[in-house]
This record gives structure tokens, C-alpha cells and sequence, in this order.
């Protein structure tokens, strides 16, 4: 059994076609059936049926399809393994992180690991935690960073920081003096949801949830900006992850409250990649200098006025 017959069992299976499967090789139709038609001499099986319009694997077919990607996944890992040897820090790290840490919390990071390492190359992109994790299973991002309130139990998980989140109202709010309120009451007022769907608005809810109270919902933005200038012009009130509302806080246009009806709101900042991926070079360091520096960087920047949450 050679490599290259596993490789033109994928491409059948894939293309459900000999003939796609030859063209995408680049050898002949009869070339790929001769390679199939080994496999199964060899294994003494039939692994597809050659029923039209399309091709079927046979029960045998699927369960040796399964050990054919095992097999080519690991090829490719050790191939990697073996070049990341030579090529040093060198190499690329594609990342998915949630919109609050992509925009707050991981510009300064990139910047600083770039300039110690400029050969690295990077990609960043931003979605819900959900996805990220459905993209790290399937390999297509090497990392994802979650938040807690999302299924990672089936990924290799790395805590990078808490994450505080409050509700916020504006500087002239009749609950900003005081700074504390039972979220029973300020649930009577309007409230503004940042995110249409997704983990972060089930996570919300379940926080209106453990007092049983249903929030008088008077704007879904999916802009954590847009979020924000409606708070400050009295329009109402959100819960917000403090990162991404540090500035205001600062500024004393947005006054986080704390809850006295709840226990305190937070959430933990999770690194995420598939437990069994070989880690390049390139993305060990992104995570042992991430791991290191979010954890400091962070729990130092999350105040309210002036003082730490």
C-alpha cells in the first residue's frame, strides 16, 4: 500500500468521481481506477460502489476512509514537524478571536510579537466563539480565543485572563452616584443588547436568568461601538465586558455598576487549538509570550475609576 493510492482514495471519495479526482491529480482516469482497484485487491474488500451518477464508498469504504485521513493528517504533521526544524522562527500563525479581543485587547500583543519576531507571519480574524471553535476542530485556524461561556470541552484549552463584565450607564444616570443597584431594578430600565445571536447574547441571558427577569430590550446592535454612544446618550443600559469599555470608564462618560442581587460577572479568556495538532515553532511562541503577556497586561487595565475591578 502506497501514500499515493491513499492520496487518489481521498480525491474519489471527495469528488464522488474518477474522473474529477483525475483531473484535480493530474494522471489519467484509468491511471486512478487502477490505484483504487489495488487498494481493494489488497485489502480484500470492495471500498466503493460504482453505482451512477455518483460514487458510494461500501461500509468498508467508510470505515478505511476514516484511517486514510488519519494517516495523510499525520503525514502532513510530521512533514512539518521535521521542516519547522530547519526554518527557525519562521512561518505563518492564523488566529479567530471574539470581537472584544480582537479590537481591545490583542492589537498591542500583535504589535510587540511582530517586532520581536518579524518573520512570522500573521492572520487575524474576527467571529463568534462558536465558530472559532467549529473552525479549530476542522484545522482551519491553528487558534481561536474564547470565551468561557462557550463548549470547549472537545479542545485543548489555555487560560489567558478573566474577563470583568459589568452593566453600564451613562455619567448622568440616577445609578451612577452610587455605583451599585440589584439587577432586578435596573432591568426596568431599557436595555441595550450588544449582538444580534450567538454565545455572547445566551450568556447575557442567562444572567437576567438567575433572578428570572426578562431585560426590557430596546436595541440589538452588533456593534460594541455603536453599543456604547447610545449608552452615553441616556438611551438606556448594556452589560459589557470591560475591555471594551475601558476608555469611557475613563473618560467618566460610562459608569460600571456593580450587582448586589448576583454574584460578580466574569467570565474567563481562553486560548483554544485541537488537541491533537502538531504546534509549529511559530505557534508555540504565540502561545507561551500570549499566555504570559495578556495575563499581566490585562488584569492591570481593568479599573474602574482608577481603581482595580
Amino acid at each position: 500500500m502506497e501514500l499515493s493510492q491513499l492520496i487518489t482514495f481521498k480525491q474519489v471519495v471527495e469528488h464522488r468521481s474518477f474522473t474529477r479526482a483525475a483531473a484535480d491529480l493530474y494522471i489519467t482516469q484509468p491511471a486512478v481506477s487502477h490505484q483504487i482497484r489495488a487498494l481493494e485487491e489488497e485489502l480484500s474488500q470492495p471500498l466503493l460502489e460504482r453505482s451512477r451518477p455518483n460514487l458510494r464508498l461500501t461500509y468498508a469504504g467508510e470505515v478505511f476512509y476514516g484511517y486514510v485521513m488519519r494517516i495523510l493528517s499525520l503525514t502532513e504533521e510530521a512533514t512539518a514537524a521535521v521542516q519547522d526544524m530547519a526554518i527557525g522562527e519562521h512561518g505563518r500563525v492564523t488566529i479567530a478571536a471574539i470581537g472584544t479581543s480582537a479590537i481591545y485587547v490583542l492589537p498591542d500583543f500583535l504589535y510587540q510579537f511582530r517586532q520581536a519576531h518579524p518573520d512570522i507571519q500573521m492572520v487575524l480574524r474576527t467571529m463568534g466563539g462558536e465558530e472559532i471553535c467549529e473552525m479549530v476542530l476542522a484545522d482551519q485556524i491553528d487558534l481561536g480565543i474564547v470565551g468561557s461561556h462557550i463548549d470547549t470541552s472537545t479542545l485543548q484549552t489555555i487560560f489567558l485572563f478573566d474577563d470583568q463584565i459589568r452593566p453600564l450607564v451613562h455619567s448622568d444616570h440616577p445609578y451612577a452616584k452610587a455605583r451599585r443597584v440589584e439587577l432586578a431594578q435596573l432591568a426596568q430600565e431599557p436595555f441595550i443588547q450588544f449582538g444580534s445571536g450567538g454565545g455572547w447574547r445566551k450568556y447575557v441571558s442567562s444572567i437576567f436568568e438567575e433572578i428570572d427577569i426578562t431585560p426590557q430590550e430596546q436595541f440589538q446592535i452588533d456593534s460594541i461601538d455603536a453599543v456604547k454612544r447610545l449608552v452615553e446618550r441616556g438611551l438606556g443600559f448594556t452589560i459589557a465586558p470591560i475591555v471594551a469599555v475601558q476608555n469611557e470608564i475613563n473618560a467618566g462618560t460610562l459608569i460600571p455598576l456593580e450587582l448586589t442581587d448576583i454574584t460578580s460577572i466574569s467570565r474567563k479568556i481562553l486560548l483554544v487549538h485541537r488537541r491533537d495538532k502538531y504546534l509549529a515553532r511559530s505557534i508555540q511562541l504565540f502561545i507561551d509570550e500570549i499566555r504570559d503577556a495578556l495575563r499581566v497586561r490585562v488584569a492591570g487595565r481593568q479599573v474602574a475609576g482608577g481603581k482595580p475591578l
